[in-house]
């Protein structure tokens, strides 16, 4: 784990703006894989620039780090255009996740997105919709909690009708936000939320991630640097009541103690389980044998998988609410609609299965004790 520690050592670095110097032998190629696994190559450029030994290892990492700073600025441009069209059109819209957390890096560029989220509120959805294919998106894929626009070559941009599904506990208050939020810049129509529920976004946010797939360094740096910046701000009273009420208290307190030893004063001699099982990156891997455990066993979970509970489907399909008896007939709509999806194909659907039937009781078991040393899975 010698390129983990070096590559958080350059990250702490390039925050505290200071010159890192590794004292010690390093793989270049392990390291450099490793931040493009966590999406954080571009904390490396410097390094790179004096240090590195290999000329291939130093011109990717100039490549990855010139090709961000073009994304980053077209994704200030895009931003930018679209949010002055839905406020000319007075459209009511929430702006989250990446948009918000590039705000409290050095420098908009180092926190990379896969895409812009924003949440478009009740009827003005259909409006935005055009709105975004006047502005060349296409749509790529239309799911119940939000509809994905993308514009090549890079540009995606989810519109969520939702940001919380409505299995999670968190759902109703994060899905009803909209009261409590404040104006994003100087717009009038364009919002987002307070300090305190931002952090607490993000923290229910990076449980959903464990639960999908796992976090990165980048999630765990994310934690750092918004609760560094504005730690003194925060009213901690309403924090604490809305982590207990969500039941993260637990998973915020462990992933803010990781995020401090990774990134303030602490030396970091040796990692724990938890922490190498972050450090080995997001998997889908971790997915399945959650859900598996979750599930209690490989027959349920892919059932479920085909055919959810009701309360899963009721969030996709709103006529449940109203006639639950037409549950049979959502779940053929949702299987004929996973054919012809972009995204989520009955191809996707079969893949998942076979990767559960391969899932053995030792892979559940580890998974199941880091979810619960994290306080995601909650202790009995």
């Amino acid at each position: 784990m010698n390129e983990a520690k070096v590559l958080l050592e350059i990250i702490r670095c390039f925050i505290e703006n200071r010159e890192c110097i590794v004292g010690q032998e390093i793989d270049e190629k392990k390291l450099y894989q490793l931040a493009v696994c966590h999406k954080v190559s571009n904390f490396l450029v410097e390094w790179a620039k004096k240090y590195a030994k290999s000329d291939e290892i130093k011109q990717l990492i100039l490549s990855d780090y010139h090709r961000q700073i073009m994304k980053d600025t077209n994704e200030t441009i895009e931003l930018e255009q679209m949010l002055n069209e839905f406020e000319e059109a007075e459209i009511k819209t929430l702006v989250v996740k990446g948009v918000i957390m590039k705000a409290v890096y050095p420098q908009s560029y180092m926190r990379q997105m896969c895409d812009m989220d924003i949440m478009i509120h009740g009827d003005d959805f259909k409006k935005a919709s055009k709105i975004m294919k006047g502005l060349g998106y296409e749509e790529y894929y239309d799911h119940e909690k939000h509809l994905v626009f993308e514009k090549m070559p890079f540009m995606i941009v989810e519109m969520h009708r939702k940001l919380i599904p409505g299995a999670d506990v968190s759902h109703e208050y994060f899905n009803e936000i909209w009261p409590l939020c404040i104006s994003f810049r100087d717009y009038k129509n364009i919002v987002q939320m307070t300090l305190e529920d931002s952090y607490l976004f993000c923290i229910i946010h990076l449980i959903r991630h464990f639960k999908y797939a796992g976090i990165q360094i980048r999630d765990v740096l994310d934690v750092y640097l918004f609760y560094e910046k504005y730690k003194e701000f925060f009213d901690f009273n309403k924090i604490n009541k809305k982590l207990e009420e969500f039941k993260a208290e637990e998973f915020e307190r462990n992933i803010r103690k990781i995020a401090y030893r990774w990134f303030g004063t602490e030396k970091i001699e040796d990692f724990d389980e938890v922490e190498r099982f972050i450090l080995k990156g997001a998997s889908e891997r971790n997915r399945i044998d959650y859900e598996v455990g979750k599930n209690e066993g490989k027959s349920q979970y892919a059932l479920r998988l085909v055919f959810p509970e009701f309360k899963i489907m009721r969030e996709k399909y709103p006529i449940l609410k109203k006639a639950p008896i037409f549950l049979p007939f959502t779940w053929v709509a949702r299987i004929f609609k996973d054919i012809f999806s972009k995204e989520t194909t009955v191809k996707t659907r079969i893949n998942t299965i076979k990767m559960i039937q391969d899932t053995n009781q030792e892979e559940v078991e580890y998974i199941e004790n880091i979810y619960k040393k994290l306080g995601i899975i909650r202790k009995e």
